[in-house]
């Protein structure tokens, strides 16, 4: 499969759990292993869904054993309220300091 097609799942993936489509990301979900070889690129992609469709724990669980900026960023966003959520230090922390340029 090309690349192009496996990013194309994974973000259909992302927009079914954005708009609380569980069934259909989590199935999406499964055939993560075959389009996401990088294994904290993967877990990443998977939390990010369970954040979308607000399974919190779940997100957070699936960060366990990971140790990176990106990985620090997620959980300090998970643990936030949307109130008291620090929008520049996550966006920080996930970019690596960067502006996503």
């Amino acid at each position: 499969m090309k690349k192009s097609d496996k990013q194309l799942l994974v973000e259909a993936a992302l927009a079914a759990a954005n708009h609380r489509l569980e069934k259909q990301a989590l199935c999406i979900v499964e055939a993560f292993p075959y389009l996401i070889d990088d294994d904290e690129g993967r877990c990443i992609c998977i939390s990010l869904i369970y954040f979308a469709l607000d399974k919190r724990s779940k997100a957070i669980r699936t960060l366990n054993g990971l140790s990176s900026p990106r990985v620090e960023g997620l959980r300090f966003l998970y643990a936030s309220s949307a109130d008291s959520a620090d929008t520049k230090t996550i966006c920080s922390l996930i970019t690596g300091g960067h502006d996503g340029d």
